[in-house]
């Protein structure tokens, strides 16, 4: 998902997400957009698909802890 994506622009991306999902209280997605954006400050992408892959996965965790949230106040 980063192939052909500068290192720039991965750790900006990454850090403008890291910021968003700290203000949600989505630690745990913060922390791995955390580590996107280090790859990104190191100018290496290696390891990345790998934190892409668990972002999803928390991501829809995250999603799903949401919209119960939503439900409950409906």
């Amino acid at each position: 998902a980063v192939d052909g994506m500068d290192t720039g622009s991965v750790r900006r991306v990454a850090h403008s997400l890291k910021s968003a999902s700290a203000n949600i209280g989505a630690a745990r997605l913060a922390t791995l957009c955390k580590e996107l954006e280090q790859l990104g400050r190191a100018d290496n992408i290696t390891g990345a698909d790998r934190i892409l892959t668990d972002m999803e996965h928390e991501f829809q965790t995250v999603r799903h802890s949401l919209h119960a949230m939503l439900e409950k106040e409906t």
